[in-house]
């Protein structure tokens, strides 16, 4: 697979300098803080790589989740730690991208206060419908069926401002439809409602849709992005019926702003050599999430990008919170 060469090759360009890293300090086990409820999409995830990494790194990894206001009240929580790389931030899209724009004090600023390391993932979301709700196949007739409904569809997130959100704003912008946005706290829980055929459908991140739809619960309608390792029997929302339409999510490691630069780098490092390992490459790919290799200062400019460009859409979805 494309992606997996790509990794194997930016990781023996790395290899030989991963050794020459200082140790990590001495002291308790290393915290990283999800900020997210535990069974979310970012969760599995972060468990997935989790023992690999710790294992790279040479130190014991403890998973903290933190959830509350999008990712924001962990993220917040974690930057009140000290800046000796003891505490590793998991950042996504939405922490470091959404949440500036959609809060009025989002408690960090993404700039000043956090220093990105490496991404981890780029992940597709996948549109579904509850079949014993919805009965459609694909997403030309579920449009057809929006618009003769008497009254908007629902459809489920896991919580104001998230990717899950935003991916039901800008497909109600694009299609014209007005969808009714049913927030909740955390995928986990937005997913119990899905399966429950409470709500009429969700495009959310593959980790916490598409095990679902190989269970045959859930009928998926399309993907986010044209760009994913996922079964091609899926077609992009972009090829369905709704043009232009591309949205994805990405998650990746962050440390407090002062932390030295020796450990950034070796951080950073055992980042790269975890995603090249087959069985957590195997077990992204499954969950829909694909492995990204990145340095520091790439991931640094990248989140900037994204900063802007998930702002753009919040303001432009009229979403603000207070």
């Amino acid at each position: 697979m494309k992606s997996i060469r790509i990794l194997s090759l930016a990781f023996c360009l790395c290899a030989s300098s991963f050794a020459q890293a200082s140790e990590w300090p001495a002291g308790k086990p290393i915290k990283l803080v999800v900020p997210f409820p535990a069974g979310g999409g970012a969760d599995i995830i972060a468990r997935t790589i989790s023992n690999k990494l710790s294992e790279n790194i040479g130190q014991k990894i403890i998973i903290e989740n933190r959830a509350g206001a999008g990712g924001s009240l962990g993220t917040e929580a974690a930057l009140r730690e000290k800046a000796d790389g003891r505490t590793l931030i998991y950042v996504t899209n939405g922490t470091l991208g959404t949440n500036p724009a959609l809060y009025t004090n989002v408690g960090y600023n993404a700039q000043k206060d956090i220093e990105p390391v490496a991404k981890l993932t780029e992940i597709t979301l996948v549109m579904a419908v509850n079949p014993k709700r919805i009965p459609v196949k694909n997403l030309k007739d579920f449009l057809q069926y929006a618009r003769s409904n008497s009254k908007p569809l629902t459809y489920s997130s896991a919580g104001n401002g998230t990717t899950s959100h935003l991916a039901g704003v800008l497909l109600s912008q694009m299609t014209e439809l007005p969808f009714e946005h049913i927030p909740y706290r955390g995928g986990a829980a937005s997913m119990t409602d899905m399966l429950a055929g409470r709500i009429d459908f969700t495009i959310d991140v593959a980790p916490n849709v598409l095990s679902h739809v190989k269970a045959q619960r859930l009928t998926a309608l399309g993907l986010g992005s044209p760009s994913s390792d996922l079964s091609s029997t899926i077609k992009p929302i972009s090829e369905e019926g709704v043009s232009g339409y591309e949205l994805f999510a990405w998650d990746g490691i962050a440390v407090k702003k002062g932390t030295p630069e020796a450990i950034v780098k070796k951080l950073a490092q055992a980042i790269q050599k975890t995603l090249t390992d087959k069985k957590v490459q195997e077990a992204l790919i499954a969950r829909g999430a694909r492995p990204i290799l990145s340095t520091p200062e790439e991931f640094t400019q990248f989140v900037a990008s994204e900063e802007k460009k998930w702002g753009e859409l919040v303001k432009s979805s009229r979403t603000s919170l207070d």
